[in-house]
């Protein structure tokens, strides 16, 4: 017996002698934030080394090169070391795996995406290390729950611990972690998630900065929240559901043209090289951005200029005026390069930046056209952050909390509560009015809880054996006594392997019937007809139940490797699906 086999062992023994089962979350949860935890340290080292050999020991000519070179090692990593595990991407397959895949990750997630992002961000990518660290964390809590042999449903809260765990680890926001692995990710609010949830969030930012110190704190001279500004934030709301909708188009935009180049390193090779000129002209795209906005929160702007060859113009305030409008629409762009050109990483840090630009170049249009008002700029800036993030990321809630706790300004509250209502009814509304059958609109529509309870349903327990078989060369006479003896309306074609070759249904049978010169004439083969659809012994209740709906069939044949094995019926499935819905409403 080998030593993984006897530690399982040895746990099973254990949580046998418990009485009380309901302390193994908190437990999970707490070894679930401490090895995500690490493993946010060690994404953020190889981030920090790489900038740091790549950058500061580097010609400032050579950043041309930078994103080149980490496109073309992440693009090598991809297709031979991480192919079969390079399509994982963050929270939407996170999603997925809970979905279909009975929340089973691959062990190798564990580490694939700290190491490309990590070089993707360091070699100056214009992505965000949330994407590594939600792969991570969801492939950590997975994979905890397939070693101890839980269940689905204590497989799936680990995953949402393991997410809480490395965003409050990433961001220094304990309570945004938590409410993001809510919201964004597990199918449904019930309360015995908090505690777990609340645990490993915390114990991945306490470890995190217990080893690393503070990070990602912004330093920020927020004034008192005024009625007068009412008019302003709600502006500032609209103009950030557009720059959400231009995020996501040019995200889209850039993926068609990239996807026409076939090779991929001909791909890394031209966004590389694309995104590397951006850079030399534009220095603030390097990387996840937060020191841009720093730079702004600390009344620096000369300092984004820095090694560029727009600096001579930056003395001009209507340049300057430019420029940032520039970067706003510039950031979405080097994103949408970065991710589809080979990079990796995602979304989250890109979405604050782009919001934090155009909070800072709206507070620049009223400083400089409307002098009298008294505004601050850092409150535009996290605004626009907000706003920004909660249309992009669908995460309204984790959008506050995220920027009142990265900020420590909770003075903050209520204008951001009302510039992510704003900002995110509208986008709701504006996806509302698409056509029927549009897939952002249908989207609104899925159940992720139904799809978690029907992945608590054993398919195994619901195949009905008692069917009757018969083979190909079977006659009538032979079909009509075999039918007679039993109760169903359905046989079975099966070959010699026990493949199955065809259905017969009762009112096939009663046609042939009509003409008794058949009954050793005509065969099983003749009279079958192919089955609409199979299913396989190992696919997902969630997918069976899809495919019901979609072929409006009443049951489906089950398989394994072509061996019929039985049907499963639509009505025991629903029976099955009821009973669960009425059992305990505890998660785990």
């Amino acid at each position: 017996m080998s030593k993984l086999n006897k530690y399982q062992l040895l746990f099973l023994r254990w949580r046998k002698r418990q009485q009380n089962n309901r302390m193994l979350p908190f437990l999970l949860s707490i070894v679930t934030g401490l090895v995500v935890g690490l493993s946010a340290i060690l994404i953020k080292t190889i981030i920090s080394y790489v900038e740091i050999y790549a950058v500061y020991f580097s010609p400032a000519v050579l950043f041309f090169l930078f994103p080149l070179i980490g496109f073309l090692l992440v693009t090598f990593l991809n297709k031979t070391v991480f192919s079969k595990i390079a399509y994982f991407q963050g929270s939407r397959n996170a999603i997925e795996a809970i979905e279909h895949k009975s929340s089973i990750i691959s062990f190798r997630l564990i580490y694939s995406k700290f190491l490309t992002t990590g070089l993707t961000i360091g070699f100056g990518g214009s992505s965000g290390v949330e994407s590594a660290i939600i792969t991570t964390g969801s492939a950590i809590g997975s994979n905890i729950g397939q070693f101890l042999g839980l269940g689905y449903r204590l497989r799936t809260l680990l995953i949402g611990c393991g997410i809480a765990a490395g965003i409050s680890a990433v961001y220094n926001a304990p309570t945004g972690g938590f409410i993001f692995a809510l919201e964004t990710v597990l199918p449904a609010f019930t309360p015995t998630l908090l505690i777990p949830l609340l645990i490993s969030s915390a114990t991945g930012k306490i470890l995190f900065e217990f080893i690393m110190g503070e990070h990602l704190r912004f330093e920020a001279r927020i004034s008192p929240f005024s009625y007068e500004q009412l008019p302003l934030i709600m502006l500032l709301g609209v103009l950030a559901m557009y720059t959400a909708g231009y995020l996501s188009s040019t995200y889209q935009t850039c993926a068609r043209y990239f996807a026409k180049i076939k090779n991929d390193y001909l791909r890394a090779l031209v966004g590389g090289l694309a995104l590397g000129t951006i850079i030399f002209f534009v220095p603030p795209m390097y990387g996840e951005g937060y020191i841009s906005i720093n730079a702004l929160l600390s009344a620096e702007e000369q300092s984004l200029f820095f090694n560029s060859p727009l600096a001579p113009f930056s003395n001009s305030i209507y340049f300057r005026l430019i420029f940032f409008l520039f970067l706003m629409l510039l950031k979405p762009v080097s994103t949408g390069i970065c991710l589809n050109s080979g990079g990796e990483g995602g979304y989250f840090a890109p979405s604050l930046i782009t919001g934090g630009f155009l909070g800072y170049t709206f507070y620049k249009i009223l400083f400089i056209f409307f002098p009298f008002l008294e505004i601050n700029a850092d409150t535009y800036i996290f605004l626009g952050m907000a706003a920004t993030f909660a249309c992009v990321m669908n995460a309204p809630v984790t959008a506050i909390f995220l920027i009142a706790e990265i900020t420590q300004s909770y003075q903050l509250f209520v204008p951001l509560m009302l510039i992510c209502a704003i900002s995110y009814f509208l986008k709701y509304y504006q996806e509302n009015l698409r056509p029927k059958g549009d897939p952002i609109s249908e989207k609104l529509k899925t159940s992720r809880l139904d799809r978690i309870i029907l992945n608590e349903i054993s398919l195994e327990a619901l195949i009905d054996k008692e069917y009757i078989a018969v083979k190909p060369t079977d006659s009538l006479r032979t079909i009509v006594e075999r039918l007679s003896n039993a109760q169903r309306n359905r046989l079975f074609v099966l070959d010699t392997t026990g493949n199955l070759a065809g259905i017969i249904t009762l009112n096939e049978i009663r046609k042939q019937l009509q003409d008794t010169s058949g009954y050793d004439t005509v065969l099983a083969q003749d009279i079958m007809q192919a089955p609409a659809v199979v299913i396989e012994a190992d696919a997902s209740i969630a997918t069976i139940m899809d495919k019901f709906e979609h072929y409006n069939l009443l049951y489906l044949p089950v398989v394994k490797k072509g061996v019929f094995k039985g049907i499963i019926t639509k009505s025991q499935l629903l029976a099955r699906y009821r009973d669960e819905l009425m059992r305990n409403n505890r998660f785990f």
